[in-house]
């Protein structure tokens, strides 16, 4: 299958730098890789933009200010 490095990372004794194509065929390796966050699929179905990475920790980190303040 072939994803997108999300990160500098080396499969298969080569090294891989962002945004460049890596084709990787065992599906354990694919799991941890995605898991990590190295890797995303090039379709875009597992694929997940930084902002929306961002965002979702700001509104993580605002419920749990939200929370602390109540007490």
């Amino acid at each position: 299958m072939k994803f997108r490095t999300l990160k500098p990372m080396i499969y298969g004794g080569i090294s891989y730098e962002v945004d460049t194509e890596v084709d990787i065929q065992e599906k354990s390796v694919i799991k941890s890789c995605l898991e990590r966050g190295l890797i995303a699929e090039i379709n875009g179905k597992t694929e997940k933009s930084e902002e929306s990475i961002e965002t979702e920790n700001t509104e993580e980190t605002d419920k749990k200010d939200t929370k602390n303040k109540k007490k």
